[in-house]
């Protein structure tokens, strides 16, 4: 073979290589996926994935799933608890990925996204690396660093400025608990526990972008997101319809803690049952008290950012349990204790009017009953020596 031979066939191969290349890359099909809330709490608000389609002879259909955990570790609860739980990003089929949202009768929607072929490859490889074991475990952070959350950040790292989201809200309209409300709206009694230990960050408008740390806000701020000023989806699809009911339920938990305010009321005005409101009273600040003690817990013990500087702990105070122990000794210094508690409740109701952090309507009845027992012990005063009270309580120990 000549010289000239030589250099047409190293540039046929050039260009047939190249071409291959071009056509494996061109073959890729990336797209949003966006699944709806479903009943259970894991499932309220909604999935996020992203699908690759790879049109060669094997006909790859793959979902990147960013909200994957191991439920199997045996300490499952206490790392979720503290929010130390990891979450991964998982590798799965199509198949697999769509099956449960079939089996719920939750929505998907699909976004095909408007990428060249250089874009697609760029997008892929970036997912790979994400999936590989020694990167695939994060911090997972309800509000901010979720499954749709990584999503977003996959495509403002890999196209920088050129990558522009679009509107899903406007800023500065709605916060983070707004949104937490209304997708727990029919689940009372789990946003009534949630709204107890969400505190003041939680009460912060969010940015249009914040406001996609949920599935649905996503998949709108795609919707007209744009990449180098071009529409970035080209196509919508929709997958599976929804058929979940999601008609409004009642709310229970302010009927059942009314119902049960005003039953401890009549109750305690009975001639039978008057005199043995002590019970209840130990029973009631005790409760109240490890609920004070479990917010604190969750304030300085846990890495959960929407937990902090939780006001609801001026009511729930954790002393309180110590005050529950004591009240059937009926210790002298009941009536101190329940003149500075009531102190700082009615601080705690005044600053309400101003506080960042959102009030919990249906606590109403309750704290209606915190200063109803607090004036009781506050008016009480039981002639006993303090001092000599706790000393018999510890030498019971002995």
């Amino acid at each position: 073979m000549n010289i000239k031979s030589y250099l047409l066939f190293l540039l046929f191969s050039l260009f047939f290589f190249q071409g291959k290349a071009q056509d494996s890359a061109s073959n890729l099909r990336i797209s949003l996926l966006t699944c709806g809330p479903g009943q259970d709490l894991y499932s309220g608000f909604g999935h996020s994935g992203v699908r690759i389609i790879e049109n060669n002879d094997e006909r790859r259909d793959i979902v990147y799933n960013y909200g994957t955990f191991d439920f199997g570790d045996p300490d499952f609860y206490w790392k979720f608890t503290r929010g130390k739980l990891l979450y991964y990003v998982n590798k799965e089929s199509f198949r697999d990925f769509i099956g449960i949202y079939q089996y719920e009768g939750r929505s998907v929607y699909e976004q095909v996204l408007n990428l060249n072929a250089q874009q697609a490859v760029q997008i892929k490889n970036f997912l790979d690396s994400n999936a590989r074991e020694e990167n695939k475990n994060y911090n997972y952070d309800f509000n901010y660093d979720n499954c749709s959350t990584r999503i977003l950040d996959i495509f403002k790292t890999s196209f920088g400025p050129a990558f522009v989201p679009g509107l899903a809200t406007r800023s500065d309209s709605i916060s983070f608990r707004d949104r937490t409300d209304y997708y727990l709206r029919n689940n009372h009694w789990t946003l009534f526990g949630i709204s107890l230990l969400l505190s003041t960050p939680v009460d912060q408008k969010m940015s249009n972008e914040q406001s996609m740390f949920l599935p649905d806000y996503l998949m709108a701020g795609f919707a007209n997101a744009e990449l180098n000023g071009q529409p970035f989806v080209a196509q919508t699809i929709e997958i599976l319809p929804n058929k979940i009911d999601f008609r409004d339920a009642p709310n229970t938990v302010k009927m059942t803690f009314w119902l049960f305010a005003i039953a401890v009321f009549l109750l305690s005005f009975s001639i039978k049952y008057g005199d043995k409101m002590i019970y209840f009273d130990t029973f009631f600040f005790l409760i109240i008290g490890l609920l004070g003690c479990f917010m604190l817990f969750m304030w300085f013990g846990t890495d959960h950012q929407s937990c902090r500087y939780n006001r609801n702990i001026l009511w729930a105070l954790p002393s309180h349990l110590i005050f529950a122990i004591f009240i059937p000794r009926k210790a002298a210094w009941l009536q101190q204790y329940a003149q500075i508690a009531l102190g700082i409740l009615l601080f705690a109701l005044v600053w309400n009017l101003f506080a960042a952090q959102v009030y919990v309507a249906e606590l109403t009845p309750i704290i209606l009953l915190l200063l109803w027992r607090l004036n009781h012990y506050r008016k009480n005063r039981h002639n006993h020596n303090p001092y000599e009270q706790f000393r018999k309580f510890f030498s019971s120990f002995r």
